[in-house]
């Protein structure tokens, strides 16, 4: 295939931006330019709608790619009076060679810098001539440290708020997952049933899973509660912290946590036993290599053992829509799998698929779960929960409604025995 000229690639850093306004850039994003930074301005037209994790790869991210620094920054400008489509079709055709994390645009009262956290105006700076899309690489925004530091500042969130109307969609949801398989038998007679929650963040999947072990084996005169042993294990120790607090505040009896990460798992270390059952939701999409991943997963697991994994969808309608319109997404929106592909990459490593699922039925559920909370006063909560419950336990039965209609998704497998 030929190269691509530079109007499918843009036009390098000369003549892109001014110098007083390239400075304003870096100093306002608190970085020194350096030899790895990229700056180009968009080619013309806009890219083609395409599909996220396709294999063809959009020639200007092949040249960013090429051109970016691994800890490089793109300044990336989109001339002219951009929609909210444009410049989510221009993040899109940059994905995977970087994610955008903010982008600038003029106005009558300066520059406005806009992230996921909002919009702060910078008074005094240069106008631009258009949108500025600012991008980091996709293997150093999904990489150990950021990982690390990003959760490690979020864990409070993760366990939910009881005071919250939506508090019984958000342990529903982890509820769901950690019983939606069959509790195993222990490997051994007499050893304790070995549970991994993969990826814990604040712990719940794993606990629901235990607890419902511990109450199970109440009624087995011959095996004690405290034969139920959860582990936990998650990149961040904030979150680790977390749920070894809520494991033994809910009443888990025997854990155990330790930092890691799902390519190279901390559980089970040299000489330990493999789980019987292993638990992982909402993780894979934040994995910079979803087969490496797959890997360490599957690796956890015992003979004849258990396995559910979840996570969000990325083919659901409510996704799609998004892609299409926000510019700026949480990265792990564009790197999620769907459930066709996470099966596929079970069944790769030998696993036989059990059951499956679709749940959180996408927009505009979301949306109305949200102004619910934030101005109905939790008027919808539980309505839309059942809607929510009905429609997962319709999926899971019948296949209706479709995957496409869910957010996110959830399938149990075992391993040969």
């Amino acid at each position: 295939m030929a190269a691509p000229n530079e109007s499918e690639r843009g036009a390098d850093s000369a003549g892109v931006l001014s110098a007083s306004t390239l400075a304003a850039l870096w100093a306002d994003l608190e970085r020194e330019p350096t030899s790895g930074d990229l700056v180009l301005a968009a080619p013309t037209p806009r890219p083609m709608t395409r599909r996220i994790q396709t294999q063809d790869q959009d020639p200007v991210a092949d040249h960013v790619a090429a051109e970016l620094g691994p800890t490089g920054t793109l300044l990336f400008l989109v001339p002219g009076r951009a929609s909210g489509a444009d410049l989510a079709a221009w993040r899109n055709a940059l994905w995977p060679a970087v994610h955008i994390i903010a982008h600038y645009s003029a106005g009558a009262d300066g520059l406005a810098r806009r992230t996921l956290g909002g919009t702060q105006r910078l008074a005094g700076c240069p106008t631009l001539p258009g949108t500025v899309l600012v991008g980091r690489p996709r293997a150093l925004v999904l990489s150990p440290e950021a990982t690390v530091e990003k959760f490690d500042s979020n864990a409070a969130g993760w366990s939910g708020d009881p005071a919250s109307t939506g508090y019984g969609h958000h342990r529903w949801m982890r509820r769901f997952v950690g019983l939606f398989a069959p509790l195993p038998a222990a490997g051994s007679a007499g050893q304790p049933l070995r549970i991994l929650d993969f990826g814990c963040g604040g712990g719940w999947v794993g606990i629901e899973a235990a607890l419902a072990a511990q109450a199970a084996q109440m009624t087995q005169a011959a095996r004690p509660s405290a034969a139920v042993e959860l582990c936990s294990f998650d990149p961040s120790p904030e979150m680790v912290r977390l749920t070894e607090e809520n494991a033994l505040a809910a009443g888990v009896k025997c854990f155990s946590g330790r930092t890691g990460f799902g390519h190279a798992p901390p559980f089970p270390a040299a000489g330990e036993a493999p789980f019987d059952l292993v638990l992982s939701s909402g993780v894979a999409s934040f994995a910079p290599d979803a087969e490496a991943w797959f890997d360490g997963l599957c690796a956890c697991l015992r003979p004849g053992g258990t396995l559910v994994v979840g996570d969000i969808e990325r083919r659901a309608a409510g996704m799609r829509r998004r892609r299409s319109q926000k510019p700026l997404l949480p990265v792990r929106e564009l790197n999620a799998l769907s459930r066709s592909r996470a099966r596929l990459l079970l069944e790769r490593h030998g696993l036989t698929i059990t059951d499956a699922a679709g749940y959180q039925l996408t927009r505009p559920i979301p949306e109305l779960m949200h102004l619910s909370e934030t101005r109905l006063g939790g008027l919808l909560a539980k309505p839309l929960l059942l809607l929510n419950r009905l429609a997962a336990s319709s999926n899971r039965g019948l296949g209706l409604p479709p995957q496409a209609a869910f957010d996110s998704w959830v399938i149990a497998a075992k391993s040969s025995a």
